[in-house]
């Protein structure tokens, strides 16, 4: 074998070798990668295992928690295996503020079962089914934690919260048994005094558990952001809702718990729907005034609606009314000057001046008392007393009343006259053109439901939310990187651009635009909340606006004037709310068009006045509506209530929690 031939062979060994380790080495790694490939698959399928056993477990315990059945059997597949702990986690739900006393209405562990598999863990716990792995926790299914707030009649916020707490001992890979244990009713519980609805304060529920992030990322969709407060430290999650200053909602043009009302000048108060167009296109008489106590009315404007009284009514000047006039008590127009064009309806006595006239209806509970000669009624009467008339009156109308029928001298009866008591025309000489039944059947009052069933909304000032308001947005706001401090200074205009806020909360001492200045709001990444520690004012061709379709909310502790526009989108009447305390002043004028909500309940002193014009609602203290000035009530603000709450947090009205406890053993 010569030299070269030895290289030859030497090359082939050389080759054989590499090929064999190429091969070894290729085996390995198929063998190597494709284990922990098989090993990632198999690490899935048990967790999906898990997943799906704690789901059945969620399903089955969530019978008998609810009492569908008394025990349940679980099982597991044999997959892995799934332990009980008793401790795992926490549940405080406790009342803190106004009106917190005693112990919290929870305070327990909630136990967990937990099962292990491909390095993830699946948890069933506090009613819902929650996945750890790698330091990072989401929710699998929900627990039954229901959070409510709409908008609608009977939609007050509502939380209700049937917790599970799980006590035994067991840890099993083939099969777990539930059984019902004691239920205890936390919330409401007659016997200890707590009741619905919630009055005050706050209630605060505070979880610790292994699954907290889980927890307050569901928490925080059913309420909201603000609500929910992660403390790491400790891994806690802690939801609060406040119960909200009891809001009305704005079922009328002006809601006032007033003793005084004036519409003159030429004011009008009339209507529109914003939902389906601009005022002009939807003009409507659906522009109500309610006052809830007694009201003594001064003016000569005009109402296109009804004029609700929860309380006695006095006219003291010229009025329109192009509805219903219901009274809660006396109706009396003896001072003349009202026009009501459909009904009178009184749950109290009509008392009717010397010289006036009643051109409607009227149906009330009590005596009609004409308090002066020279009375014209031409409309139908009828009565739960005795009608006593005047001398020269007229009664064009029918009269049915329930007692008796007393005429006066010279009085003029065209009109038909039934009494269940007597005609008493001793010693007087009407004129009878009409017919007369006397000992008649009583007549139909069924119509006076509707003023005895008045009820005021709840009108108590707002203060402690403003005040609350106030004290958390200067701890906490979005003022960093926004214009607020140029609002706040009033450069928002002339040498300096336009200012805006988008969503978010801000804080300010005070707000002053004018000369000028511009503000709008942008909502169209979310609402806006504007507090105030002061006094707002817009004057000086400073109008303000809103872009967007949430809303604007603006609290302000100090005095309103607005003498320049603040516009919505659409004309909606329901897109800018300034809520102010019971020692503001609130002043429109100066030919300004407010669209939004002015809520100012306990307030004495809103005045609308110099041709200013408000689309939307009135709810307060209304002292004057005069000079060609306007309010006109948009209808889509019949279901809407203003977002009040004192403590922070998301509201709450009603409360319904229950301490479940099933009892888990192996099967």
């Amino acid at each position: 074998m010569n030299a070269r031939d030895g290289r030859r062979a030497q090359s082939s060994v050389i080759g054989v070798v590499l090929i064999v380790a190429l091969v070894v080495a290729g085996t390995t790694g198929v063998l190597v990668f494709g284990s922990d490939a098989l090993g990632d698959v198999q690490d899935r399928a048990s967790a999906g295992q898990a997943e799906l056993a704690m789901s059945t477990v969620d399903s089955e315990v969530s019978e008998v928690a609810l009492g569908y059945a008394s025990a349940r059997r679980v099982s597991l597949g044999g997959q892995g295996q799934a332990t009980l702990d008793e401790d795992a986690g926490r549940i405080t739900v406790e009342r803190v503020g106004a009106n917190a006393t005693g112990p919290p209405l929870v305070n327990t562990t909630m136990g967990a079962i937990e099962y292990r598999a491909g390095g993830a863990t699946v948890a069933y716990q506090g009613g819902g089914v929650w996945r750890g792995e790698r330091g990072r926790t989401r929710m699998i299914s929900p627990p039954e934690f229901h959070y409510r707030w709409g908008t609608g009649a009977g939609s007050d916020p509502t939380l209700t919260f049937p917790l599970v707490v799980l006590r035994g001992s067991a840890s099993s890979s083939e099969a777990l048994r539930f059984s019902d244990g004691p239920t205890r009713a936390a919330f409401p519980n007659a016997s200890a005094g707590l009741e619905n609805p919630l009055d005050a304060g706050s209630v605060r529920v505070t979880i610790r558990s292994d699954y907290y992030r889980a927890w307050a990322d569901y928490f925080r969709t059913r309420t909201d952001a603000d609500t929910v407060t992660v403390v790491d430290a400790n891994r806690s999650v802690e939801v609060l809702l406040s119960v909200p200053t009891r809001g009305r909602e704005v079922r009328n043009s002006i809601a006032a718990r007033s003793p005084t009302v004036t519409v003159r000048g030429g004011a009008t108060v009339d209507s529109y729907n914003s939902s389906e167009g601009t005022y002009a296109a939807t003009r409507g008489e659906n522009g109500s005034v309610y006052v809830g106590e007694d009201l003594v009315n001064a003016g000569s404007g005009t109402i296109y609606g009804d004029m609700r009284v929860d309380g006695d009514f006095e006219a003291g000047g010229g009025i329109d009314v192009e509805g219903e006039l219901l009274v809660d008590g006396d109706a009396d127009l003896s001072g003349g000057g009202v026009s009501v064009d459909e009904k009178v309806v009184a749950a109290g006595d009509l008392l009717l001046g010397g010289g006036g006239a009643l051109d409607s209806p009227a149906v009330v509970g009590g005596r009609v008392v004409e308090t002066g000669g020279g009375v014209t009624v031409n409309g139908d009467v009828r009565a739960g007393g005795d009608y006593l008339s005047a001398d020269g009156s007229t009664l064009d109308g029918d009269a049915h009343v329930a007692g008796d029928f007393h005429p006066g001298n010279g009085q003029n009866i065209d009109g038909d006259v039934t009494a269940a008591g007597s005609f008493a025309d001793a010693g007087v000489y009407p004129n009878v053109n009409g017919n007369v039944v006397e000992n008649g059947p009583a007549p139909d009052l069924s119509d006076v439901s509707a003023a005895r069933d008045l009820r005021p909304p709840d009108l108590r000032p707002i203060d402690r939310t403003i005040d609350a308001r106030v004290a958390t947005a200067a701890g906490s706001n979005d003022n960093a990187g926004s214009d607020a401090a140029r609002i706040e200074a009033g450069n928002c205009g002339g040498a300096d651009p336009a200012c805006t806020l988008t969503n978010g909360t801000y804080y300010l001492d005070e707000m002053a635009l004018s000369g000028g200045d511009s503000l709008t709001f942008d909502t169209s990444g979310g609402p806006i909340y504007l507090v105030v520690d002061g006094d707002v004012s817009t004057t000086g061709g400073s109008p303000v606006d809103v872009t967007g379709s949430n809303r604007v909310h603006v609290y302000a502790a100090g005095d309103y004037e607005l003498r320049t526009d603040w516009t919505s989108v659409g004309d909606r009447g329901d897109q800018i709310w300034l809520y102010g305390t019971s020692g503001s002043t609130v002043t429109l004028q100066g030919g300004v068009d407010f669209y939004g909500v002015v809520y100012a309940p306990g307030n004495q002193d809103i005045a609308v006045r110099g041709g200013a014009e408000v689309y939307g609602g009135i709810v307060g203290g209304v002292s004057d509506v005069q000079g060609g000035t306007a309010v006109h009530y948009d209808t889509v603000l019949a279901d809407q209530r203003p977002v009040l709450t004192d403590g922070g947090g998301a509201p709450v009205t009603f409360l319904h929690v229950s301490v479940n406890e099933i009892h888990v053993k192996d099967a």
